[in-house]
């Protein structure tokens, strides 16, 4: 893609009048099968000032150059409020962390600039700016091989985090987190089009694996629960990122050693239960193998961390005890997630070489990939279905 395809690419980066773009080079980012809710370009300048040459490494989102997927996402409303969570949600619940005595949150990239029209809505011309995490060592994993349990083990605190310090803000200062936060988090539901092609893709894999032949009809009751709306749960009900996978995390390493996690890709937050999050997450992306060993565990960790960030903010836990919490996640996979992970599968499984580009996916093509879906997406699909009996959330 042309930089000249980025309006006013100098504009966006709030370089000042003292300094000119020399150098700038614009590419894309993710490849097919990576990323459908928004365009995302890799762009570094070369900047030069009378003080001498720096250089700016940074990612820009824009809205996906496609029809259909801009319906699907609603990218009119959660490309705004992906903006909005960067420049607005962050700095207030930082700013609530500090009167609080408490270190920031980190577990996101630093926001460098944004763009909507004049009216404050969202058109083509629409960007986000954000830090390139790559240049600070982070990198994404491969989506198919399911994540181990020290990078599990790092989201989990991350996304702790993400919920907890919401949830204080809506505990101690209940105005400012309606104005502030609540305002930005979208109802995003499932589009009726698309849960019916994602639907056939789900039948198209039952029918290939024998063993759940039996168990077609459970399956797709299960699927279809995701179109019934469900409201947000008091006491937990938080803002949530929605959409918490593999690809949407960037880990660091010191030498082998997974030592810290950035969460991205926050076009999907709403207002809902946290064990939305942890189910999705859980199922979509961790290995079968350290989920059989390792779920209490990752989950302890998880509510360790989520009480003690309540606890430093000075809130009551009494309602967010771990036997609550398990309540809530059996509730949430039961009524609202076993669509979203089996759906997921279809794309983190997909051939590379079968996956259609951003620029021409059509509802049919998000189902077609089943039609030749690989003995490693049939294992994980059985697993999760079993996962989901075994718990009786199926």
């Amino acid at each position: 893609m042309e930089a000249a395809k980025i309006h006013k690419i100098e504009d966006l980066f709030h370089i000042g009048n003292d300094k000119k773009i020399k150098k700038q080079e614009v590419r894309r980012l993710t490849a097919p099968g990576e990323n459908y809710g928004s365009l995302i370009l890799s762009v570094n300048l070369t900047v030069e000032s009378s003080s001498g040459t720096e250089e700016i490494h940074s990612v820009v989102k824009m809205i996906p150059p496609n029809e259909f997927l801009q319906k699907i996402f609603n990218t009119k409303v959660t490309f705004r409020n992906e903006i909005a969570f960067y420049k607005k949600i962050v700095p207030t619940l930082q700013k609530f962390q500090m009167e609080n005595g408490c270190p920031k949150i980190d577990f996101a990239p630093k926001y460098y600039g944004s763009r909507l029209n004049q009216q404050g809505e969202v058109d083509s011309n629409s960007a986000l700016v954000l830090e390139n995490l790559v240049f600070d060592n982070y990198v994404t994993l491969e989506r198919t091989g399911g994540l181990d349990f020290d990078v599990s083990r790092l989201i989990m605190k991350d996304l702790a985090q993400i919920h907890a310090v919401p949830l204080a803000l809506k505990l101690k200062k209940p105005d400012v987190f309606e104005k502030e936060i609540k305002l930005y988090l979208a109802n995003f539901g499932m589009d009726l089009e698309l849960h019916s092609d994602m639907k056939n893709g789900i039948i198209c894999i039952i029918d290939q694996i024998d063993e759940l032949k039996p168990l077609k009809e459970t399956i797709l009751k299960g699927f279809d629960n995701q179109m019934i709306p469900y409201e947000a749960r008091e006491p937990f009900a938080t803002f949530v990122h929605n959409d918490c996978w593999t690809n949407n995390a960037m880990i660091k390493y010191e030498g082998t050693k997974a030592v810290r996690s950035k969460i991205v890709d926050f076009q999907l937050c709403k207002y809902a239960s946290p064990a939305r999050d942890l189910v999705f997450f859980l199922f979509s992306s961790v290995k079968s193998q350290v989920l059989v060993e390792k779920y209490d565990e990752l989950l302890k960790i998880y509510h360790g961390t989520f009480v003690k960030v309540l606890e430093d903010l000075k809130c009551d836990v009494s309602d967010f005890s771990y036997e609550n919490l398990l309540k809530e996640i059996d509730y949430e996979a039961r009524n609202t997630q076993f669509a979203h992970v089996a759906s997921m599968m279809i794309p983190i499984f997909a051939v590379n070489e079968e996956v259609v580009d951003i620029v021409d996916l059509q509802p049919e093509d998000m189902a077609a990939v089943a039609k030749n879906v690989t003995d490693l997406h049939k294992r994980r699909f059985v697993f999760v279905v079993n996962e989901f009996m075994k718990r009786n959330w199926l």
